[in-house]
């Protein structure tokens, strides 16, 4: 109550009412949701107007907090591991479009010798494959990741002129900061021009909590870097959003809460088991050693360790007494629902995070996979693909032309994700198969949504059976001369025609197969 509305109760009581009436109505007017209450209910709720990168410098702190929950709690290592696993795994594999086969040829040749080595690392330790890895681990756990390309001359004996540095955000100076004359600015060490386009990032020489030399880590510089050398990748989750902030934040306390409490019960249980027994005697016979002596007992630090097996002597007198706390039960539920809760937090499944299958089902567990596929799916086609991989694939195309030439215009880049684990192949590939003969699916797409190349793919399989007719060899798994029931329909080592074998289109890769001087031959002979 107001201090007007006081005084009115006091000297006016009637115009009091009326106006606690009149504001009981408005609130009642006004509030139209139960979320947006006032009172004792919300009150735990933070209601602030900030904008997206208000959170500039709690932004690093968050970051500390998450690599430290990596580094010390087994369930945040867990959860970025299963990310990366799903996201990246052994690659996002690059794939080149082009009408020229022999063109085509060389660059898969450069991939293989400059991306799939450690050539393009500029610190030449991982592969293209394991940077990606690297980048989306720091994205995890520090909210964004820098990619700084190298520029290398010929002689430096690369492929391609070109390497990539992985960096994590903290090389972003967030002391430069302010406008800049033409209207610029400059906020959280990223330079923007007047019209909010980035033009270059201002970054430390070193890295800010580098254990070099401390003299030279606070003598480090600030440079700025064109915008065109670097690339920055993070989760938009607001408009206007200009940096990242750790996937960890919603799930940070839970987390370490729960770490603390298992910390907790492993020392209760430690406790439990560290003294055997106690010996008390009448009298203390420090002549025959059978009791400690009293002159020296407090100096002897007796009770200031423990040990399991333990027999310790007591004075005559002197009693034991330990606390009785009571139990802990329901152990194992709690487990579960804070670890399913930090599970959703983080977007992937129960089972994925802790391993625990004893409750799991083929239904349930391919629901909750079909979910966490959808996050997955959309980390890779929303996130590193756009803002990772296709501004490299310009780096790399850049790096051809400065080299070898110019491509020609039907040039394109494309990326393949990891191929997805599938749940129960015996259930779900019939189901693919079935849905591509009914025409509801297409092989390619069903190829890619397993994460391989279609065309690759092709090429592998006309590869094999090319092969495989060279050497006059013969697979189960080949239908043009084995039926899916296993029923052979070779003779002599010849191909034969297969039953139904009308009804599909000629293969000019396979003249065998369509002409029929030799179908009438192979069915004669099998008379």
């Amino acid at each position: 109550m107001s201090l007007i509305d006081r005084v009115l109760q006091e000297i006016a009581p009637s115009m009091a009412l009326s106006r606690a009436k009149s504001k009981a109505a408005l609130r009642l007017v006004n509030m139209r949701y139960d979320a947006a209450t006032t009172g004792s209910r919300g009150a735990s709720w933070r209601k602030l107007s900030s904008d997206a990168n208000a959170a500039g410098s709690q932004r690093g702190v968050l970051a500390q907090v998450a690599r430290d929950m990596v580094r010390n709690t087994a369930f945040a290592t867990r959860a970025q591991m299963v990310i990366a696993n799903n996201v990246v795994g052994d690659g996002i594999l690059p794939k080149v479009n082009c009408k020229s086969k022999r063109l085509s040829r060389k660059v898969l040749s450069v991939i293989e010798r400059h991306l799939d080595t450690t050539d393009i690392d500029a610190d030449g330790r991982a592969n293209l494959y394991g940077l990606q890895r690297l980048a989306l681990n720091s994205i995890v756990e520090s909210g964004e990741v820098l990619i700084r390309r190298r520029r290398r001359s010929r002689r430096d004996g690369f492929a391609l002129p070109f390497q990539i540095q992985v960096m994590e955000p903290d090389f972003l100076s967030i002391l430069n900061d302010g406008p800049l004359p033409g209207g610029g600015l400059v906020q959280d060490g990223i330079e923007y021009d007047a019209i909010g386009r980035r033009v270059a990032y201002h970054l430390y020489s070193e890295h800010p909590g580098s254990t070099g030399n401390w003299r030279r880590v606070l003598a480090s510089e600030v440079r700025r870097v064109e915008a065109s050398e670097i690339i920055h990748v993070y989760r938009q989750d607001r408009p206007g959003q200009q940096r990242g902030v750790t996937w960890f934040a919603p799930i940070a306390m839970l987390l370490q809460d729960h770490h603390d409490y298992m910390d907790a019960q492993v020392v209760r249980q430690k406790i439990a088991a560290l003294f055997a027994g106690f010996v008390t005697s009448l009298e203390a016979d420090t002549v025959n050693g059978t009791g400690p002596n009293p002159e020296t007992a407090d100096a002897e630090g007796r009770f200031t360790t423990m040990s399991p097996g333990r027999l310790e002597m007591l004075l005559p007198g002197e009693s034991i007494e330990f606390a009785n706390p009571p139990p802990a039960e329901g152990f194992d539920e709690f487990n579960r629902v804070n670890l399913r809760a930090v599970a959703a937090g983080m977007g992937i499944t129960y089972e994925a995070l802790t391993g625990d299958l004893a409750q799991a089902n083929f239904s349930a567990s391919r629901m909750g996979r079909m979910e966490m596929d959808r996050n997955v799916s959309g980390w890779q086609w929303l996130l590193m693909i756009p803002q990772f991989m296709q501004p490299f694939g310009r780096w790399f195309q850049e790096a051809w032309e400065l080299q070898e030439g110019r491509l020609p215009e039907d040039f394109q880049m494309g990326w393949v994700p990891p191929h997805r684990m599938l749940i129960d192949p015996a259930r779900e590939i019939p189901a693919m198969v079935a849905a591509i003969r009914a025409g509801l699916a297409s092989r390619s797409g069903t190829v890619r949504r397993l994460g391989e190349d279609p065309e690759r793919l092709e090429e592998e399989i006309i590869k094999d059976a090319a092969d495989a007719d060279k050497a006059k060899l013969i697979f189960d798994s080949d239908p043009r001369h084995t039926a899916a029931g296993g029923m052979k329909h070779q003779v002599s080592g010849e191909t034969a025609p297969v039953k139904g074998a009308d009804e599909v289109d000629p293969d000019p890769a396979y003249p065998e197969m369509t002409d029929p001087d030799k179908t009438e031959a192979n069915d004669d002979e099998t008379e």
